[in-house]
């Protein structure tokens, strides 16, 4: 299976877990999650998948100034977007038990 393919479906998990550990900005949220092994993830998916989380108010947003460039948008987690993590872990948890007994069988 392509991993973009898989990558997909975890991204919005893996933004919301990144941001979770306190409040961030893009460029690094795409960081974090390379060091983390998520090979591949391009700029313009993470971007949308955060777009796509502050739309259904998962994240809050604010813009500060940056020393060297731009404003940075920052993210941070809402309740909603806390309880979408914790559903979400708990749904990748279970899969992932199911595949491991089905990979040793």
């Amino acid at each position: 299976m392509d991993q973009a393919q898989l990558l997909k479906g975890v991204l919005e998990l893996a933004v919301l877990a990144v941001i979770a550990r306190g409040e961030t900005y893009g460029y690094a949220i795409v960081s974090t999650l390379e060091q983390a092994g998520f090979d591949g993830v391009g700029d313009a998916s993470v971007y949308g998948t955060l777009r796509r989380l502050e739309q259904a108010g998962h994240l809050n947003s604010r813009l500060a100034a940056s020393d060297s460039g731009p404003a940075r948008k920052y993210y941070a987690v809402t309740a909603s977007g806390a309880e979408q993590l914790k559903t979400g872990t708990d749904t990748w948890s279970r899969i992932n038990s199911a595949f491991e007994g089905l990979v040793r069988q």
